[in-house]
Parts: structure tokens; sequence; C-alpha cells
């Protein structure tokens, strides 16, 4: 079962206004996914060309929300499809990609503590991320149900990301605030992890 604290059920409400003024204004599920990915491109310039937090904070912010809007406009609309919805899934990967390689190129050669390279912090924490939606795809490949379990979930993932480059702008502390999205981001997967295979137990369990 999903857990049932999400930031898309705040967001909701201002979801499914922006999916309904898009629906009016001709903007398929599929462009709004490529908008995503392109607002992804965006905050990439904003953090590496010209080094501006909150820019890249706030092109981070509206690839959150490009991110629910294209599901709830093919939801709203009626044009769900198996392409859009594996066309989605690739575009979220590399966005989540670009965004982290924004970070990886603007904090190079920092460190943490001065021990710690922060690319190393960053690249792990990439890692884990991609393990956290691939973990919950493969489940759904397997049984029927919703497996997003787990604190740090791609929406949580990119607002904690808004709110730190804010925080970073106003008062510092990248080191710090990347380790602990680090260690979020490890401790998610592996609960994920944990509880996606004791939910499955469960299931073999009920069908034996």
């Amino acid at each position: 079962m999903a857990s049932k604290f999400r930031l898309r059920i705040i967001f909701r409400p201002m979801i499914t206004i922006l999916a309904k003024l898009s629906i009016k204004m001709g903007i398929s599920p599929n462009l709004a996914t490529c908008i995503m990915f392109s607002l992804s491109i965006f905050s990439l310039i904003c953090l590496v060309v010209f080094s501006n937090l909150i820019l890249f904070a706030l092109g981070v912010f509206l690839v959150g929300i490009f991110d629910g809007l294209d599901g709830a406009i093919a939801r709203l609309s009626g044009r769900s499809t198996s392409f859009g919805a594996f066309f989605d899934s690739i575009m979220d990967r590399l966005s989540e990609f670009v965004i982290f390689f924004s970070l990886l190129i603007h904090y190079r050669d920092q460190l943490l503590w001065n021990i710690i390279n922060l690319n190393l912090v960053i690249i792990i924490s990439f890692i884990a991320s991609i393990m956290i939606s691939y973990i919950r795809a493969k489940a759904e490949n397997v049984y029927e149900g919703d497996f997003d379990v787990g604190l740090m979930a791609r929406s949580e993932r990119l607002f904690y990301i808004v709110v730190s480059m804010i925080f970073v702008y106003l008062y510092g502390y990248i080191g710090e605030i990347l380790f602990l999205f680090m260690v979020l981001v490890i401790l998610t997967a592996l609960f994920r992890f944990y509880k996606i295979n004791k939910l499955i137990k469960q299931f073999e369990e009920q069908n034996n």
C-alpha cells in the first residue's frame, strides 16, 4: 500500500486546476512531459552557467509541478496510453539525472568536513534515488498494487532540493544538506526494499 504522506496530495488541487487549463490550451500529456524535461535543462543552465541557486530551485520546483501535470492531463482528458506512461517514466529518470548532474558540476571539488568529496555524496544520492524508483517499478511488474512506500519518493526528493537550495542561498551548509539528503534517500531505498519484500511474502502466503 502507498504511503499516505505525500506532497502530491497537498498539491493535487493546484495540479488539477493547472491540468484543466492545460487541456483548454491544447497541451497534451506528452507535451507536458517534454516541458518538464525542458525545465530540468533550464535548471542546469541556471546553476552551471549562472550559479543562480534561486532560479535553479524555481526550475526544479516547476519540474515537480509538470511531473504531476502530465499524468493529471492524461487522466482528465482520457488520453492515458501505455506509451505515455513509458515515455513519462523515461523522462522522469532523465530529468532527475540532469538535476543531479547540475549539482555535481556546480559543487565539484568541494569537501564536507574537509574529508568527504561532495561529488561522491551526489553520485551515491543519485544511485539511491534511481533505486527507489526501480524497486517500486519492479514490484509493480510482478504484483498489482501501488508500492509507493517510504519517505523520499520523487516528489519529495525534488521538493527537498528546492527547499535546500533556498536554505543554502540564505545560510550555506551545502555539504551538510547534501549529506542528509544522501542518508535519507539511502534509508528510503532500504526501507522500500524491506517493505515490498514483506508485502510480496504476504501476497504469496495469501495465494497459497
